[in-house]
């Protein structure tokens, strides 16, 4: 597993109701389960489906799936929530 520095609390980042993604917006923009057109930048936590785009997180996820290690690869909009 690697180990992410992040700069703030990552549960703050998945508890941001600004980042929250809308079951309308999580299937007409993000794309989900539509393989490599959903976003990457999807995440799911406690309080539903988030947007982790505008995060620390957004570097490790581009990572991954540069190397193959996601099915979703997709960029879909500017992200929810503020940086």
């Amino acid at each position: 597993m690697q180990v992410v520095d992040l700069k703030g609390s990552l549960g703050e980042y998945l508890l941001d109701e600004e980042r929250k993604i809308s079951k309308n917006y999580l299937h007409s923009i993000c794309r989900y389960q539509k393989g490599k057109e959903t976003c990457k930048y999807i995440c799911l936590s406690a309080k539903g489906f988030v947007c982790m785009k505008k995060t620390p997180m957004k570097k490790i996820l581009d990572q991954r799936c540069k190397e193959g290690k996601m099915k979703a690869q997709s960029d879909n909009c500017g992200g929810l929530g503020k940086i």
